[in-house]
């Protein structure tokens, strides 16, 4: 497997690159321990180069000790920033503020998850990013925009915010979505993106979508090709 291009491994390294970024512009506005979270961004930074290129198939690279070490020093980042947030209580109060939170959330499952995706599925860019099935429970009108909603919806676990130019989205109905890098859009801070306006069969489980429709593949694929293209 050509590892170095593998997408699984280019979101994983984006992701990697974004918690850099929050960490070196000082984003967090928390007292926290930038010195700590710094040496584990280099030593994951260390060990995904290791990964890039090892050129092993997939199932070997799920269980490589470089791969482990990469998760088990991220897993350090994590307990760290959230133990920051947990004892202020933090809340963001601004677009800015809520963006960052979401990229290092974003980031911190893209790492967690990697050895699955790599265990789990192929080569398809479709599947380096994890493909939901949500259930929106609110949706407004995004205030001065002309066509954006700002729809609330839950995986069964935690609630996402995701804004959306799809305009018959309402409270009820069931929707394949891909976790990409958060945006911002008119101070509104979108996690997800909503993969077509064609509503899931009312029957499906929330949480990871077993099988995704093949428009749903298109468009996840489609956005994913995108990251990759920044990291090559």
């Amino acid at each position: 497997m050509d590892t170095a291009k593998d997408a699984r491994v280019l979101v994983l390294e984006d992701a990697l690159r974004r918690l850099n970024d929050v960490v070196s512009a000082r984003r967090l506005k928390i007292h926290v321990e930038y010195g700590k979270l710094i040496e584990a961004l280099k030593i994951a930074g260390s060990l995904l180069y290791e990964i890039k290129y090892s050129y092993i198939d997939a199932f070997a690279l799920a269980v490589l000790e470089a791969t482990k070490n990469l998760v088990a020093a991220i897993d350090g980042f994590a307990d760290i920033y959230n133990a920051a947030i947990e004892s202020v209580g933090f809340k963001p109060k601004t677009g800015k503020e809520q963006l960052a939170l979401a990229e290092i959330d974003y980031a911190l499952r893209i790492v967690k998850g990697i050895p699955a995706r790599l265990a789990e599925h192929n080569e398809d860019p479709a599947y380096a990013v994890d493909i939901l099935a949500v259930e929106v429970s609110q949706a407004h009108p995004v205030e001065n925009s002309k066509n954006l909603l700002s729809c609330r919806c839950t995986d069964g676990t935690r609630i996402w915010d995701i804004v959306t130019n799809i305009s018959d989205v309402k409270p009820g109905v069931k929707l394949a979505c891909a976790i990409l890098p958060p945006v911002e859009m008119m101070n509104v801070v979108s996690e997800a993106m909503f993969l077509g306006g064609e509503a899931l069969q009312e029957a499906t489980e929330l949480g990871l979508l077993a099988n995704p429709p093949d428009s749903a593949l298109d468009q996840a694929r489609a956005q994913v090709i995108q990251i990759t293209k920044r990291m090559m």
